[in-house]
C-alpha cells in the first residue's frame, strides 16, 4: 500500500523554531483576521496563531517577525515603532526579521498600502498585553501588586525604586503564549492623551545598516556555495511560442555550464560560472517565436476609445446610474487619454534557487524580493510537481514594487535552471528583461461631462471610462476561471475611485474593460490615478469657466461626509496663501484632491515654470496635505509622498510605453525616460494628525492628486489643458489667455 504523506501541521512550537524564535524567553502571537479560502494572490490571513510574533528573549532582546514584506515603504519600521511604544523601548532596539514560507502558515500579500492599516491595531494590542504579562511577572519578583509597578525603559520600577528588567521578568523561561491568554492591556499607541515616545518620531529604517554595509538584504546580495548564474530569453508577447532555436556555439563560450532549451515550457536559457559569460552566450542563440498578437499603437488606441464605445450605446458596466440629462448642453465636456505605463523599478528582479536534501527528500530554497511569497511557493511546487512543503521561499527586501512584484516570473526561471544543474543558480533580469516582461498599467480614455445649474451647483455628472484590465488578470486567477470572472463582474481595480467625491443631483458613471494584446496588471493606485486625473482636471476647468477660486469651488461641492477632505483642502489653502502664486509669465499653480479607498485623504498643489526658449516645464514647488489617521512614521510618509510626486512628474512630462515592430518596444531608460534629480521640486508636506483614527495607507494615495495638480498648474501657467499624457511641448502655444 502506497504511503500517504501527512500534510504539514503548523504548531506554535514548530513555527517559532522555523523563525528562529525557539530560544526566546517569552513570545506572544497575535491574530490579524479570519482565514479565507486562499486564491491568487495570498489574500488570506491565518486563524491559528497569527502571522507574526513578538518575543522577549532571555537576555531582554525584543524581536518581531514581520507580517509584511518590506518594499522600501517602511511598513516594518512602523510596526516596530508600535511595538517599541507599547514596550517602552527604542524602535532601534526591536530586532525585526522577515519570515519564509516555512515560518508561517500563510500571510497576506503586501500591496494596496494596507500593511499598516491591517496590522497596526493587532500589533499594538498584542504588544500591550505582552507588556502587562511582563509587569505581572515583574511584580511577582518584586513582591508587589502589578499596579504598583511603573513603566521604565526596558522594564519596571517598584515603589522602592527597584528596577526589574524584562530579562529578569522572563527569568530564563521559554514560553509561548497566545495574545488571548495574556492579561488585558491598554494600548499606548492609540491613547490620544499619551505623549508618544516612538510613534510620530524619527527612526532608522529597518535594514538600513545592512543596505549601507552590503549585508544580504536584497536577493541580489545572496551568495550560496558553488552558486552559478543564469539568464533566460523573455517571450516577446504573452502568448508567444518557440518555433525554433539555433545554437551557434553558445555552449562554447568560456564559463558556460549548460544551455537549456525546453520548447514545451517556453524556456531558453544559459547557466554560467560567472555573469560575464551570459550575455555573450545569449547572443549566440537565435530564438524564433510565433507571435500571433502583433499590434500597432493605432489598434490599441481603437480598443480603448471611449467615444467609439459610447457611439454604440451605454458602456458595459454601470457603476452609478441615476437620472442624468444626457442632452448636449454640458458646461464641461472633456476627453482624456492616458498611455501605457511601465513600472520602471530601479532594482532589477532577482531570484536564487538552491536544491538540496532535507529529511530524506529533495527540497528547494528560493530567495527573492516579492510582494507574495506564497504565490511563488505554490507555483514553484506546481512546476516541480511537488507538495508545497518541499518549497521554501525566503522573503528579501524589494527595491520598489508599485504593484509589479506579485507574480511568479524570475523565480520560475531560477527554479527551472537550478533544477537542470543541481546547483544554486542566481537569475538577475537585465533592464531589457524588465521592460519586455513587465505587466504594464493599461491605457485608458475618459469622457467627463458636467452640467451646473443657475446657482452654479453641479446638477449632472457623467464619467465614462474604457480601460484595459488591472486586477482581473493572472494576478487574481488562472484561465479559464479568469474568463468567467470577467463575464460576471467589472474590473474593480480599473474602476477604483471612478466615483468623484463631489455632490451632484444626478450621476452616471460607467466603464468598459477590454482585453489588450500585451501584459497588463497592477500599478501604483490601480485605476485611481487615471480616473482622478480626469475628475480633477474637469473640476479645475469647470471652476475656471465659472470664474471661481479652484480650492473654494471644490470645498463647496464636496459631498456629505467629506469633512476630512475639506480639512485637507482648507489646510492646503492656508499653506499656499503663505506662498503667493507667482505672477511671472509662464508660471502657475494648480490644485487637486482625492480620497483613496475611503481612508486616505489628500490635497496637492504644484507650482510650475514653463520656459519656451529652453522648451522646459519645471515643477518648482510641491505642497501636499494628507490625512492618514495616526501618523506612525512621518519621515516614511513624507518619503512616499515625494516618491509619488516624482512619478507624477514622469507621467505628465515623459512616461509612455512606446509601441513598434508589433509590440511594446522599450528596452532601457533611453526608450522610457523617467524623472531624475534634476526634476525634484521643493517640498512642503503637512501631515494632518488624527491620533485616535487608525493609520491609513500612504503609498498609493498621494499620486491620485499629484498628477492632476501638476496638469492644472500647467493650465494656469500657459492656458494649455493637458488632455493627453504625456504632454507634448509642441502643443503648448507660447501665449494663451487663461
Amino acid at each position: 500500500m502506497k504511503a500517504v504523506k501527512a500534510k504539514r501541521r503548523f504548531t506554535r512550537r514548530s513555527l517559532l523554531k522555523g523563525a528562529g524564535f525557539a530560544a526566546a524567553g517569552l513570545t506572544v502571537t497575535y491574530l490579524v483576521g479570519r482565514r479565507l479560502v486562499p486564491i491568487l494572490p495570498s489574500l488570506a490571513t491565518p486563524d491559528i496563531d497569527g502571522v507574526a510574533w513578538i518575543s522577549v528573549g532571555r537576555d531582554g532582546q525584543i524581536s518581531m517577525l514581520s507580517p509584511v514584506h518590506e518594499m522600501g515603504q517602511g511598513s516594518s519600521l512602523g510596526l516596530a515603532q508600535i511595538v517599541a511604544e507599547e514596550l517602552n523601548v527604542k524602535s532601534s532596539d526591536i530586532k525585526v526579521s522577515f519570515p519564509s514560507t516555512q515560518d508561517v502558515p500563510h500571510m497576506r500579500f503586501t500591496t494596496g498600502s494596507q500593511a499598516i492599516t491591517l496590522h497596526a491595531r493587532p500589533v499594538a494590542e498584542a504588544a500591550a498585553r505582552l507588556r502587562e504579562e511582563l509587569r505581572r511577572r515583574a511584580a511577582a519578583i518584586a513582591g508587589v501588586k502589578p499596579t504598583a509597578l511603573a513603566d521604565a525603559d526596558g522594564g519596571f520600577y517598584g515603589p522602592n525604586k527597584r528596577f526589574v528588567s524584562y530579562s529578569n521578568a522572563v527569568a530564563g523561561n521559554e514560553l509561548t503564549l497566545a495574545s488571548d491568554n495574556l492579561p488585558e492591556g491598554t494600548s499606548y499607541t492609540f491613547d490620544a492623551k499619551r505623549e508618544k515616545r516612538q510613534i510620530g518620531h524619527e527612526a532608522l529604517q529597518i535594514q538600513a545598516r545592512e543596505i549601507v554595509t552590503g549585508a544580504p538584504a536584497f536577493a541580489a546580495d545572496i551568495v550560496r556555495p558553488h552558486m552559478a548564474f543564469g539568464r533566460v530569453f523573455q517571450a516577446p508577447a504573452p502568448d508567444a511560442k518557440i518555433i525554433d532555436v539555433s545554437d551557434r556555439g553558445a555552449g562554447k563560450v568560456p564559463g558556460v555550464i549548460k544551455v537549456v532549451i525546453d520548447k514545451p515550457r517556453r524556456l531558453v536559457g544559459v547557466i554560467a560560472e560567472t555573469p560575464s559569460g551570459l550575455e555573450e552566450a545569449l547572443k549566440r542563440l537565435d530564438v524564433v517565436w510565433d507571435r500571433p498578437d502583433r499590434f500597432t499603437a493605432e489598434e490599441v488606441a481603437e480598443r480603448v476609445d471611449v467615444d467609439r464605445a459610447l457611439a454604440n450605446g451605454n458602456l458595459e458596466h454601470s457603476i452609478v446610474d441615476e437620472d442624468v440629462d444626457l442632452s448636449t448642453d454640458w458646461t464641461v465636456d472633456m476627453r482624456f487619454d492616458q498611455p501605457i505605463l511601465h513600472h520602471a523599478a530601479q532594482e532589477p528582479r532577482t531570484a536564487v534557487a538552491e536544491f538540496s536534501q532535507r529529511d530524506g527528500q529533495e527540497v528547494v530554497d528560493i530567495w527573492t524580493g516579492t510582494q507574495d511569497i506564497f504565490v511563488n511557493q505554490k507555483k514553484a511546487a506546481a512546476d516541480l510537481g511537488w507538495s508545497t512543503d518541499r518549497v521554501t521561499v525566503h522573503a528579501m527586501r524589494v527595491g520598489g514594487g508599485f504593484g509589479g512584484r506579485v507574480l511568479y516570473d524570475v523565480v520560475r526561471e531560477a527554479v527551472l535552471l537550478a533544477q537542470e544543474v543541481k546547483r544554486p543558480v542566481k537569475v538577475t533580469w537585465s533592464r531589457r528583461d524588465e521592460f519586455l516582461a513587465d505587466r504594464t498599467r493599461p491605457p485608458s480614455t475618459h469622457r467627463v461631462q458636467i452640467r451646473v445649474d443657475a446657482q452654479g451647483q453641479i446638477s449632472d455628472w457623467r464619467h465614462a471610462c474604457v480601460s484595459g484590465y488591472v486586477l482581473l488578470t493572472e494576478l487574481m486567477a488562472p484561465q479559464p476561471l479568469l474568463s468567467g470572472m470577467r463575464l460576471v463582474m467589472h474590473d474593480f481595480g480599473a474602476a477604483r475611485e471612478l466615483k468623484a467625491p463631489y455632490s451632484a443631483k444626478a450621476r452616471r458613471i460607467e466603464m468598459s474593460d477590454v482585453e489588450l494584446p500585451f501584459h497588463v496588471g497592477e500599478w501604483r493606485s490601480l485605476g485611481a490615478a487615471p480616473n482622478n486625473f480626469a475628475i480633477e482636471s474637469a473640476m479645475d476647468e469647470l471652476a475656471r469657466i465659472l470664474k471661481r477660486d479652484p480650492l473654494e469651488f471644490r470645498m463647496q461641492n464636496l459631498g456629505k461626509g467629506r469633512t476630512k477632505l475639506k480639512n485637507c483642502l482648507t489646510r492646503l489653502k492656508e499653506i499656499c496663501d503663505g506662498h503667493p502664486r507667482s505672477l511671472e509669465k509662464g508660471k502657475g499653480r494648480g490644485y487637486a484632491c482625492g480620497i483613496y479607498q475611503e481612508h486616505s485623504y489628500v490635497a496637492a498643489a504644484f507650482d510650475v515654470a514653463v520656459d519656451h526658449e529652453r522648451r522646459s516645464i519645471r515643477a518648482e514647488r510641491c505642497t501636499f496635505v494628507m490625512d492618514v489617521g495616526l501618523a506612525i512614521s512621518p519621515d516614511q510618509i513624507k518619503a512616499q509622498i515625494e516618491g509619488c510626486a516624482m512619478m507624477a512628474i514622469g507621467q505628465l512630462l515623459m512616461e509612455e510605453a512606446p509601441i513598434s515592430d508589433g509590440g511594446l518596444s522599450a528596452q532601457s531608460f533611453d526608450d522610457y525616460p523617467t524623472p531624475t534629480m534634476m526634476n525634484v521640486p521643493q517640498f512642503e508636506i503637512d501631515i494632518v494628525e488624527q491620533g485616535m483614527s487608525p493609520p491609513a495607507g500612504v503609498g498609493q494615495a498621494p499620486i491620485i492628486a499629484l498628477v492632476p495638480a501638476l496638469a492644472n498648474a500647467l493650465r494656469d501657467a500657459t492656458g494649455f489643458r493637458a488632455l493627453k499624457l504625456p504632454v507634448n511641448f509642441d502643443d503648448i502655444p507660447p501665449v494663451l489667455d487663461s
